[in-house]
């Protein structure tokens, strides 16, 4: 029952589990109908026994139904047709320029397969079972990796695109994670921010990764939680620190050394973290949101000494010592989140992944996983749906907002 270094930092509520009193319900509406079926009344009456115009009735009340329509694979063949002229000349027209061999996979076909595999995380093996038992549609694994490979290659621009679009924002979260490709240990990492999310593996997790994906020309504000590379990571405005990593430690230290010195840091940046959300408030002075800023930054420094008991406690104190100024940089600015928990959120995809997959057989496989789930991720910020987004990549007409 040791205490884990890395645990949640969730508390548990005195709340009953389920709907709270007092909270707004939401019921369905009905939609537009379809079909319409009218359920008529007797035609003689049950009092008198007379007729009944039942043409004359009214609706009092409806009930809707919903059901999907016969699923059934649509077909669409191209005939190529040919005519002679009187003077012998020969004409024969082209087919389409997408449609290239004698049978093939239409575009929102392929578009389904890259949604079900790279949103959804479903195998081959289990994608290939899907398409027989629901459209009755036999497609072998190669034709899968087809479509996702066609699909990656003509997202490229985009995919470059979000990176662009993301070192625009005032801040960018980053993180990574360990993952499997062609049996070893790989990296995947994200950047990310409010408009979109940018995946990318490789086999190193050192700042030549950061070099080659991210550059060294961000302008704004990097949020971590205080990785080598991370830090040494290009940020014109600076660097933040994640609060809950360290405040994970903090707890660490509490429950296992009895620390004053981590208690009282902990309250301290969880007092940080209110204070910046007050200061920002509308009709808060600028003058007294300085002097509360100058203040929090003076009783850091009360905290910044080397005088652990313990090597797990020094080891913390160096680093925040080593990186102070990039523990308060978010009350400086309302919009920069104290926290990288939306990186970890991005980069969870990768451990669905391998949890399911196992890993990836494949380089190629791997980036190009890592290409289309920007796609999908981003899409998702910027509210768009999902398989419509996927084609129009296939199409090469995909534009993201803020690109």
């Amino acid at each position: 029952n040791k205490a884990k270094r890395n645990q949640s930092l969730r508390k548990k509520s005195e709340k009953k589990p389920g709907g709270q009193p007092g909270h707004p319900g939401k019921t369905r509406y009905q939609e537009n109908p379809d079909k319409l079926v009218h359920c008529q009344p007797v035609a003689q009456c049950s009092g008198c026994g007379a007729g009944l115009d039942i043409t004359q009735s009214e609706c009092v009340e409806t009930r809707q139904e919903i059901d999907i329509p016969p699923i059934k694979a649509y077909v669409t063949e191209y005939q190529k047709m040919g005519i002679t002229c009187q003077c012998g000349q020969r004409h024969v027209g082209q087919f389409p320029d997408h449609v290239t061999a004698h049978l093939q996979l239409a575009q929102r076909l392929k578009s389904f397969l890259v949604y079900l595999n790279v949103a959804h995380v479903l195998p081959y093996a289990r994608l290939t079972q899907l398409m027989n038992d629901l459209f009755g549609i036999q497609i072998c694994k190669r034709s899968i990796e087809n479509a996702l490979e066609e699909t990656a290659t003509k997202a490229m621009p985009v995919y470059h695109q979000i990176m662009t679009m993301i070192k625009q924002g005032k801040w960018v979260g980053s993180d990574e994670t360990g993952c499997r490709v062609e049996g070893r240990r790989w990296w995947q990492w994200t950047w990310q921010s409010d408009l979109g999310s940018y995946y990318a593996i490789d086999q190193r997790r050192g700042y030549n990764v950061v070099k080659t994906h991210f550059g060294e020309d961000y302008k704004g504000t990097l949020c971590h939680d205080c990785w080598s590379a991370q830090n040494n990571t290009h940020a014109g405005s600076g660097h933040q620190q994640c609060h809950p990593h360290i405040q994970r430690e903090l707890i660490f230290l509490i429950k296992i050394h009895k620390c004053k010195w981590a208690y009282n840091l902990n309250a301290f940046l969880a007092a940080s973290q209110k204070a910046r959300d007050h200061i920002f408030s509308e009709g808060f002075s600028p003058e007294i949101r300085t002097s509360v800023i100058q203040q929090y930054h003076q009783k850091l420094k009360l905290f910044l000494v080397k005088n652990g008991t313990n090597n797990d406690t020094l080891r913390l104190q160096k680093r925040l010592i080593k990186h102070q100024h990039s523990i308060l940089l978010f009350m400086s600015d309302a919009t920069i989140p104290f926290h990288n928990n939306s990186s970890e959120r991005a980069i969870r995809m990768a451990k669905v992944k391998q949890k399911i997959s196992g890993g990836f057989r494949s380089r190629r496989g791997a980036e190009r996983h890592a290409i289309l789930l920007s796609i999908i991720e981003t899409a998702k910020k910027q509210g768009l749906n999902i398989l419509t987004t996927i084609q129009a990549a296939l199409s090469q007409s995909l534009v993201f907002a803020g690109g």
